[in-house]
């Protein structure tokens, strides 16, 4: 029985201790072959820049597609600026019904 509430408990630490941050998404990375089903509605452009750039940019862009309620997004492009440190993504937003 101990161990039951040890394991779990040992989980939880070892989750937290790790140094890249698992933020919960609400829209799906997909290529564009697995959303041939879906309305593709909007295109949405991310920015990043700092230390992880490409995450930034596709994070930024992944909220657009949350705020505009879509369930999957997939990338088309992405641009690398050396001179800023800077990357921009562009991506479709898709929202699937199934």
């Amino acid at each position: 029985m101990h161990l039951r509430v040890i394991l779990p408990g040992l989980c939880l630490l070892t989750a937290c201790a790790s140094n890249e941050p698992q933020l919960y998404s609400r829209i799906n990375e997909a290529y564009d072959f697995e959303v041939t089903h879906c309305d593709s509605f909007a295109m949405v452009t991310g920015i990043g820049r700092g230390e992880a750039p490409l995450r930034a940019a596709q994070d930024n862009a992944k909220q657009q597609g949350e705020a505009l309620q879509g369930t999957h997004i997939v990338w088309l492009q992405e641009d690398h600026f050396d001179r800023d440190n800077q990357v921009r993504v562009i991506a479709v937003v898709y929202k699937c019904l199934l």
